[in-house]
């Protein structure tokens, strides 16, 4: 079958944009393939909690007219069923493919629980591009996501950089239910156990990635750890309680600053390079979500058209197609985000970064 090129945001915008579209309002615009008819996409997410995912939403309102589609939803498991997200998102999925939708846009709750609503979607023939999180089962159309284990690999490295010799680094991970939590994990364990033998980490479950638990267990870390080198925090939402639990401790000090314990969190977010230029935050990983709203519209779009992609498949913006749990996935760029730049890492005020894109 024939390999379909990848083209880049900024030139797939430029293309999308000449296309007229429909008047406001209207059911159907004119697609960059000069269609007719928008088809109609499912999104199906597991939150819509502010930063990340609340600025995933507003790009996602942004593509969809650039694009040429028509987006149902979002169903948010989460808002509708807390603490069930994988049972509701089977409904929600059930839900979206009777109302017709061509294709579905899922961020998966779980990476092995959301395969029951992959199944059934298959057995539709409807087909189904997840974002930021890969099914460990299940089969997909596309993954949309960054390598998650370089950013335990980065993120560990960075802090361990920074110890100065032996001691131990707090991890508070997310839900391993997760296969983003579970590859943050093992990069960060490898990286200290290959690079760092004088280092040790103590890691911290947090069940569905909750924020007042995660929050807890850094407190707890700040307590129990006698030798602690720093804190890595698998996602942003945390950080600012992290923060004001080593302020009330008296264990704060600016980056920078004797005394300081570094701290290093996944997202990218406005919040967190605003943390980042206050020497609050040590660094972040980017995570994207420019990038991962645009690709997941856009491998959705590809999917009803019906191309196809290769392992292997080099992009034109700086990623690859590799294989991950049986599916594609296109493995988009997520670099470290300093204040300076040390490190090899991207310095926070970079226009690259979808941060400094508000």
């Amino acid at each position: 079958m024939r390999s379909h090129r990848i083209r880049s945001l900024p030139a797939l915008l430029a293309l999308v944009t000449i296309a007229p579209l429909a008047a406001c309002g209207s059911s159907t615009s004119t697609t960059a393939n000069g269609g007719s008819s928008a088809p109609k996409i499912g999104v199906v997410l597991t939150y819509n909690l502010p930063g990340f995912w609340g600025n995933y939403l507003k790009y996602e309102d942004q593509y969809k007219t650039q694009l040429g589609v028509d987006l149902i939803g979002p169903k948010v498991a989460n808002v509708e069923a807390k603490g069930n997200e994988a049972a509701q998102q089977i409904t929600d999925v059930r839900s979206l493919i009777d109302q017709g939708v061509k294709a579905l846009i899922i961020n998966p709750a779980d990476s092995a629980a959301i395969a029951p609503a992959l199944d059934y979607a298959k057995s539709k023939g409807v087909p189904v591009v997840t974002v930021d999180v890969a099914p460990s089962q299940g089969s997909v159309y596309m993954i949309v996501r960054a390598d998650n284990t370089a950013y335990g690999t980065k993120s560990c490295d960075y802090i361990a950089s920074k110890a100065n010799g032996s001691g131990t680094i707090a991890m508070v991970e997310g839900d391993l239910t997760s296969l983003n939590a579970r590859d943050r994990a093992t990069g960060c364990q490898n990286v200290i156990s290959s690079k760092y033998p004088n280092l040790k980490i103590k890691a911290y479950e947090t069940k569905d990635w909750g924020t007042d638990p995660a929050v807890q267990n850094a407190t707890t870390a700040l307590t129990a750890i006698s030798d602690l080198k720093g804190i890595y925090v698998h996602w942003s939402v945390p950080e600012d309680g992290i923060i004001a639990a080593e302020k009330a401790k008296g264990k704060w000090a600016d980056v920078g600053q004797a005394n300081h314990i570094p701290l290093v969190g996944n997202d990218g977010s406005p919040h967190e390079c605003d943390l980042i230029r206050g020497n609050q935050l040590d660094a972040t990983i980017d995570q994207p979500a420019d990038k991962y709203a645009f690709y997941a519209i856009y491998y959705a779009k590809q999917a009803v058209a019906g191309k196809t992609y290769n392992d292997g498949q080099a992009t034109d913006h700086n990623s690859k197609i590799v294989t991950v749990a049986g599916n594609l996935e296109d493995a988009l760029a997520a670099p470290l985000v300093t204040m300076n730049g040390d490190n090899g890492s991207t310095q926070v005020s970079s226009s690259s970064l979808w941060c400094n894109n508000k």
